[in-house]
């Protein structure tokens, strides 16, 4: 059965950044709880910061999962990306990605998601063998060592206005299939999906079993069901191709972060059973 989570930016943040709550996790924790979320998804750049026992028993109080743990501000806010000109800075963002695989490994469940989307770094300008071939090989190198670990990996396609590669869900299907681990495979994200693909539910019967986690947004990145995309479509799409992970909300907090919190599982509950029902 598909879950709901809500995604809350974790203290270690400084810029804006596309969850309903930022900054008082407890807070946050207590209030997703209350109106019914499955779980949470972590938004952070740098683990060493954050006390990840603390958050762990949060989520425990409050009888919370943890669907992921998010990536993207490691590039946004830190620079960092695994693949691009810059050999130091690649070297720094594989050791970022691999503290925060340990943290997912630490504290949470066997079978963590840690997601890489903008974190897989620029890539080289006008040469996408070679960004193609680097990513690939960094995708494997950071898979390898999440394997024992027993964290997953998933690959987001982000739509061409934010990345230099990796658009489209056939080319992320493209690249799981590359990197051909056990642990590594597909995030899909409906916002970039209606940028890029030329059908959503398309774009999902062909990754079937390779998504393994996903990302609700409307077209205008406020609450779903605040704007045009077909969610009553799209989850039955999901049923169709027997999906059973999470959709988390990487929403911006609109008009403010209650409403858009409570606006977003009143409009998904629609469609999503609450588990248990």
């Amino acid at each position: 059965m598909i879950k709901i989570a809500a995604t809350i930016g974790t203290p270690d943040l400084h810029t804006e950044t596309l969850a309903v709550y930022s900054g008082d996790v407890a807070a946050a924790v207590h209030k997703v709880a209350m109106l019914g979320y499955d779980g949470v998804e972590f938004m952070m750049r740098d683990p060493a910061l954050l006390d990840g026992a603390q958050l762990r028993r949060w989520l425990d109080e409050h009888n919370l999962q943890l669907a992921a743990i998010c990536t993207g501000h490691v590039y946004g806010e830190d620079g960092l990306g695994l693949v691009g000109p810059d050999v130091q800075v690649c070297q720094r963002a594989m050791q970022r990605m691999k503290s925060i695989v340990d943290f997912a490994a630490s504290y949470f469940e066997k079978g963590t998601i840690v997601t890489i989307g903008r974190s897989r770094g620029p890539g080289y300008a006008d040469d996408a063998e070679r960004s193609l071939a680097e990513m690939a090989a960094a995708f494997g190198e950071l898979a390898d060592y999440a394997l024992p670990r027993g964290v997953r990996l998933v690959l987001e396609p982000i739509n061409v206005h934010q990345a230099h590669y990796i658009h489209t869900t056939q080319e992320g299907i493209a690249m799981v299939r590359r990197v051909n681990r056990p642990n590594f495979g597909l995030m899909l994200d409906v916002y970039h999906m209606n940028i890029e693909d030329v059908s959503i539910y398309d774009g999902f019967r062909e990754a079937g079993s390779l998504c393994w986690f996903v990302h609700f947004a409307d077209n205008n990145r406020h609450w779903p069901g605040s704007a045009h995309l077909d969610f009553e479509q799209i989850v039955r799409v999901l049923n169709e191709i027997g999906y059973s992970g999470y959709v988390s909300t990487e929403i911006l907090p609109w008009p403010d972060p209650d409403t858009a919190a409570r606006a977003t599982i009143e409009s998904l509950r629609r469609y999503i059973p609450a588990q248990g029902k």
